[in-house]
């Protein structure tokens, strides 16, 4: 139903009581190389954990002094009003940094959420910063890597024809992106004006050269920062002398994902979330065994959920074969032993939807789940192909808690992307990727239409939302989840939507405005009113 009003939303508030992450040690390696560890310590300084966090004092100021007002109001939405700025929020002490730091370590990450530092140190250092008073904990840091691109069984030819108008219900002209989107029931979202608009998305991937693509340079990118390098830029770019290059390009993988959630160009290729706001994180170093470290991916979550980001899409998988590293097994993924799954659960205890992929390990036994699609909040998406089918590539579950995963599917054989400029050197480039890396962004991307349409749900709305839309929500398993999402019926699943960003056209004599109201029951006409003012004040006049 078209129709011309003005709509004002208000936020629902919801209770979730959320504890301090639990931290897990681990036995130091016994030899003179430097590996990476997490120092955590017991209190932040003046500042200890019992301490109660009161609006108006200096803890208060100080803890709140990162967090945007955005940020609050979407805590506001899961935590009571005084527990929105908390202890987790207070700068690590300096003092205690500097101490860690005078033993002759690296410092590589700091972590406010976990009150401690990722260092890479030896046996000795660690030896004695393990007598400093003031440390709780210390546990081995692990790695991440990509979960795609994978080989395809099959090669997908460049589709042919108008897939604009292939019925009154389409609105744009999605080029061969059209079915990944149409599989999940995104275009009709879209013809409701439903599109992503006022929702911050933050991405975690290799690099984004979003610049140089046409389907890409149009975005609302807020702020980038790349978490290896520490700089902002999250292109590829010459790396210093500690991080061997190899030809390597940190930017191909991520402008691949981003394009599948969020771009834009018609005829080409469209994302389901393409007018929300972005944030971009370069966590993922490809060089070598393509590992980066999880204090990498820690630090951008921390920094995301603090500028306000509503969504986070990460391509980003724990893979417990990097040696002579530390390693996880089967039994750890049960979303509280690694540090990205306690990072993301606590990311969505404040608030946020995080999405993650499932991980391309194929069906297997023991279950080939990964970290952090093992946590129970974090929205573990699979890949299927155009058929609905499971790709051969996306891994199983159950998590080792026997929490049923993935959560959800979509799309991740033969996905339509963007091609980086950087290896293509042709700003108009497209190609088809594989892999549960574009399965994932799909479904942040629905994720965002759903919080575009209802800004009030929580993190766990969302998913059960997802979920119970899903087409096999009714006998889910640990293959498909909750099976293939449909964005559309996931937007009603909690009630009427209606468009938030008007379509406005001008004509000689008059200016038109226009929403869409879409509803599971019957909308009478009579009753739908538009309230507008023309000088912008609160006289508000009713249609």
């Amino acid at each position: 139903m078209k129709k011309k009003f003005t709509s004002f939303f208000t936020p629902l508030v919801i209770l979730i009581v959320l504890s301090q992450p639990d931290l897990y040690s681990q036995t130091i390696k016994p030899d003179s190389i430097s590996y990476r560890y997490w120092i955590y310590f017991k209190d932040k300084g003046a500042f200890k954990p019992e301490d109660k966090i009161i609006e108006g004092s200096e803890a208060y100021r100080i803890a709140a002094a990162e967090l945007s007002n955005r940020t609050l109001w979407r805590r506001g939405k899961v935590l009571p009003p005084d527990e929105r700025v908390r202890y987790g929020d207070m700068p690590v002490s300096q003092s205690y940094i500097d101490r860690v730091k005078s033993t002759g370590v690296k410092l590589v990450a700091v972590s406010k959420w976990f009150n401690g530092v990722s260092v890479k140190a030896k046996r000795n250092q660690l030896d004695e910063i393990k007598k400093l008073n003031f440390v709780s904990k210390i546990e081995g840091v692990h790695f991440l890597e990509l979960a795609g691109n994978v080989p395809d069984r099959k090669q997908f030819p460049p589709l042919k024809g108008d897939w604009g108008m292939l019925d009154q219900k389409i609105k744009y002209n999605y080029g061969p992106s059209y079915w990944q989107n149409e599989q999940i029931n995104v275009p009709i979202l879209h013809y409701c004006g439903i599109t992503g608009y006022g929702v911050r998305v933050g991405m975690c991937d290799d690099g984004f050269n979003w610049r140089r693509h046409q389907a890409l340079r149009s975005n609302n990118v807020l702020a980038e920062h790349d978490w290896i390098f520490n700089d902002d830029s999250t292109q590829n770019q010459s790396a210093p002398d500690q991080f061997p290059h190899d030809g390597w390009v940190q930017n191909n993988h991520g402008t691949s994902t981003f394009s599948t959630l969020g771009g834009f160009y018609e005829g080409k290729l469209i994302g389901p979330a393409f007018d929300s706001d972005f944030l971009l994180s370069k966590t993922e170093y490809d060089p070598t065994e393509t590992p980066v470290e999880e204090d990498y991916w820690l630090e951008a979550v921390e920094w995301m959920e603090a500028k306000g980001v509503d969504v986070i899409s990460s391509s980003l998988i724990y893979k417990p074969f990097d040696l002579p590293n530390n390693g996880y097994d089967y039994n750890d993924m049960n979303g509280r032993t690694t540090v990205i799954a306690r990072a993301a659960s606590y990311a969505v205890h404040l608030g946020v939807v995080v999405c993650n992929s499932m991980g391309n390990e194929h069906q297997a036994e023991p279950p080939s789940i990964v970290s952090p699609a093992d946590g129970d909040s974090v929205i573990a998406v699979g890949a299927v192909d155009s058929t609905g089918t499971i790709a051969y590539f996306s891994s199983n579950g159950p998590n080792s808690d026997g929490r049923i995963k993935p959560d959800v599917v979509a799309l991740g054989q033969g996905v339509w992307t963007a091609v980086s400029y950087t290896s293509s050197w042709d700003d108009t480039s497209y190609s088809y990727s594989s892999g549960t890396s574009f399965s994932c962004p799909l479904t942040a991307g629905v994720c965002a239409l759903l919080l575009s349409a209802h800004p009030d749900l929580t993190p766990m709305q969302v998913r059960d939302a997802l979920r119970n839309t899903a087409d096999k929500n009714n006998k889910p398993d640990n293959v498909y989840g909750w099976g293939l999402i449909n964005a559309y019926e996931s937007a009603l699943y909690f009630g009427m939507i209606i468009s938030n960003r008007p379509e406005v056209i001008i004509n000689e004599d008059n200016i038109e405005v226009s929403v869409f109201v879409a509803s599971k029951k019957q909308i009478m006409p009579e009753n739908v009113k538009l309230y507008y003012t023309l000088d912008g004040s609160n006289g508000f006049k009713e249609i």
